[in-house]
């Protein structure tokens, strides 16, 4: 059950509950950032180590922080919005990631 890897955090009962309600978009983050840490290896090993850093510095800043503000400000000030917002900007970093990734040689 989600609740009890929450008791990992917490055992208040009012953030499990939260918690456990937010189990869909947590995945979907959990998900899609071991997907862009696992293509982050692909450029690094390519030795295109400053496109991974300005491809996580454009997700993070110009993606994630901007998507968990505005959902969490105008759908959702929960941890639901900002699971949503952090999924979105790794789903950005795995797009930017991939398509290096896919263009290479």
């Amino acid at each position: 059950k989600i609740e009890t890897f929450g008791r990992i955090f917490t055992n208040d009962d009012e953030f499990l509950l939260l918690f456990a309600e937010s189990r869909t978009s947590f995945c979907f983050t959990l998900v899609l950032m071991n997907i862009s840490v696992a293509l982050e290896k692909i450029p690094y090993s390519m030795g295109r180590t400053q496109e991974v850093f300005w491809y996580g510095l454009v997700a993070s800043w110009g993606g994630q922080v901007p998507a968990v503000v505005l959902l969490t400000k105008y759908w959702r000030n929960d941890l639901i919005g900002l699971y949503t917002g952090m999924a979105l900007g790794y789903a950005l970093l795995t797009v930017l990631y991939g398509i290096i990734a896919f263009s290479s040689d």
